[in-house]
């Protein structure tokens, strides 16, 4: 996976966070895992990116056409770097391992609909 993919990734990740207001135990489990399994290969230290990545899963989370940008957009680039596979593998894991909720379910099913056209 290249780095734009995890970067990415992390950003959509966090972004589904917010749609469901909702990060259980086992949620946070999950993601840890996976932040630490993608790895990190840019100069700007992970942990900095974490809080800028975010402040901008919030900001798309609070309008739905900023949610769609948002997830467009990030798509479009695990798309062109061949990531989407690995990228869903990896929301599926962390969402549905407390139970995936409805906002959840509809935002796998966008992103779904957006790598695999």
């Amino acid at each position: 996976m290249t780095q734009d993919s995890r970067q990415s990734l992390i950003e959509l990740l966090f972004l589904s966070l917010y749609l469901d207001n909702h990060l259980s135990l086992a949620e946070d489990e999950v993601l840890t895992t996976a932040l630490d399994a993608l790895g990190w290969e840019a100069e700007l230290p992970r942990e900095i990116f974490i809080f800028q990545a975010f402040a901008k899963a919030r900001q798309a989370a609070g309008d739905e056409l900023k949610t769609d940008a948002f997830l467009t957009s990030h798509a479009d680039v695990l798309a062109r770097n061949g990531s989407s596979a690995p990228a869903l593998t990896w929301l599926h894991k962390i969402l549905g391992s407390d139970g995936i909720s409805m906002a959840e379910e509809r935002f796998l099913k966008k992103l779904e609909k957006r790598l695999f056209p």
